[in-house]
């Protein structure tokens, strides 16, 4: 998508930003770590150098491992394979029956379960949707709780603030026993800047409280074209790389080796209507070239997944997502947050989509997969044994790979016409829905030390964790 001089052409675009109009940071504690390495700052507006930011990516990790409860889950990012974690940040649920409704806490704890059942989710998520029906200052431990109990995958933290920050930290610790967290990366954060070229004070908190810890850190901005950034999207990639080398460059600072992400859900907006647009041609273009400048500074990347501006899991939202679906990973974006779930530009999320998009996720790592050529794939010696006019279904090499050799769906249909008239002329979403509550209904929590449980439980506080969803100790 970028040639070599556009690259260039966007990271001197950024290094000028950095150095000549700067980034707020009104967090003292930024600004301290910043001044303390000799950067310049006025007043809470930070002013870096090429050299200062280019030294610092020095010390960033190319690939990283996140550590789950169950080893057989760990998830390395950066090898090649694309990682996939649900949607995040929903405030609203898009129900097929009511339409849309407030999320609740049971609502956080089903869809945890389903990401801990569904096959391509390598993540079980953070903040999948706001719950209302919870105190928002508690929220993020309730939240934290779901994913640690109902799931032995990881999990991406808290950026509520430092409190958040501090608190998935410790509840962590728990999990994983003290001193885990000096050894090993076992969740990862997400912070966002404040386009354009901002932090607020919450992430940045969040930022250092991570990097203390040496846990990473996804740092993707969100530029929207037209709005918060440029019209054009050549102005979004070098806006978005001075935010997020800024940010990358305070993790740096506070601990040299902390694993960072180069991240972006940069898009446009709808001139029409001023609404965010995420399933167009002009979210993938920024995601191709993410990718690239993510390359060009030997970052792991994260941006893309199965995104949509639609409102309902209808076709719309299936060909907007598998554009950007496919485009990230054909992309070689390392970390693919809103696999799963997401409609209406970010703002809903869907149990039904869900499990339509982990179907999606499965499809695309086959296609992905590519074409074995082997002596034995090329398979002469069967095409010259069977012969003009025979059939390999009793060969035993179909017989051998008849169930692994091709992607097999969970959802789609492949019965036929009369199948599916006579079996009552079910659509996906009838489809998804019979699988996700039969998941649910199958669910059983991973099994947790009874002493890690009950320690959990303790430090979210007992009265917050009722009925079903309290670990039995």
């Amino acid at each position: 998508m970028l040639s070599k001089s556009d690259l260039e052409q966007v990271h001197n675009t950024s290094m000028r930003l950095l150095a000549e109009v700067g980034v707020e940071f009104p967090s003292e504690e930024a600004l301290a770590v910043f001044r303390e390495h000799g950067v310049r700052t006025e007043g809470s507006r930070v002013y870096l150098s090429e050299e200062q930011v280019m030294s610092s990516l020095e010390a960033a990790p190319a690939q990283f491992t996140i550590h789950a409860r169950n080893p057989e889950r760990s998830v390395t990012v950066g090898d090649g394979e694309p990682v996939f974690a649900p949607g995040y940040g929903a405030p609203f649920l898009v129900d097929p029956e009511v339409g849309k409704r407030a999320p609740t806490m049971d609502d956080y704890h089903n869809l945890v379960k389903l990401a801990h059942a569904l096959p391509n989710q390598d993540l079980s998520g953070h903040l999948l949707v706001e719950p209302g029906d919870v105190p928002p200052e508690t929220a993020h431990l309730q939240m934290l709780y779901a994913h640690m109990v109902h799931s032995d995958k990881p999990f991406i933290g808290s950026a509520e603030g430092s409190a958040g920050a501090r608190h998935t930290m410790e509840m962590a610790s728990i999990l994983f026993g003290e001193g885990a967290l000096a050894e090993r990366a076992v969740t990862i954060g997400l912070i966002n800047p404040l386009s354009p070229l901002g932090y607020s004070v919450d992430m940045a908190q969040a930022l250092m409280e991570y990097a203390r810890h040496r846990q990473p850190l996804i740092i993707a901005a969100l530029v929207m074209a037209g709005s918060t950034g440029p019209i054009t999207l050549a102005g979004v990639l070098a806006q978005q790389n001075a935010e997020i080398l800024a940010g990358i460059t305070l993790a740096q600072l506070v601990n040299p080796g902390t694993p960072v992400i180069y991240g972006s859900t940069s898009t446009n907006i709808d001139m029409r209507t001023g609404a965010l647009a995420i399933g167009g041609p002009e979210l993938a273009l920024v995601v191709v070239a993410t990718g690239q400048m993510a390359h060009h500074y030997g970052l792991p990347s994260r941006a893309g997944g199965a995104l949509t501006d639609a409102s309902f899991p209808d076709a719309q939202a299936g060909f907007e997502s598998m554009l950007g679906l496919l485009t990230t990973v054909n992309s070689g974006i390392d970390f693919v947050l809103h696999a799963g779930g997401i409609l209406s530009s970010y703002l809903a999320f869907s149990y039904e989509k869900f499990v339509l998009d982990d179907e999606m996720c499965g499809m695309v790592r086959r296609f992905r997969r590519g074409i074995e050529v082997t002596p034995e794939t090329l398979a002469y010696d069967i095409i010259a044994r069977v012969g003009p006019g025979g059939n390999f279904l009793t060969e035993p090499q179909t017989l051998e790979r008849c169930r692994t050799e091709f992607w097999q769906p969970a959802v789609c249909d492949r019965g036929g016409l009369e199948a599916w008239m006579a079996g009552g002329q079910q659509d996906a979403i009838v489809r998804a829905q019979q699988r996700w509550q039969r998941l649910l209904a199958e669910h059983e929590d991973p099994p947790l030390d009874a002493t890690t449980a009950r320690q959990l439980q303790s430090f979210v506080g007992d009265g917050s964790i009722t009925g079903e969803n309290r670990v039995t100790l």
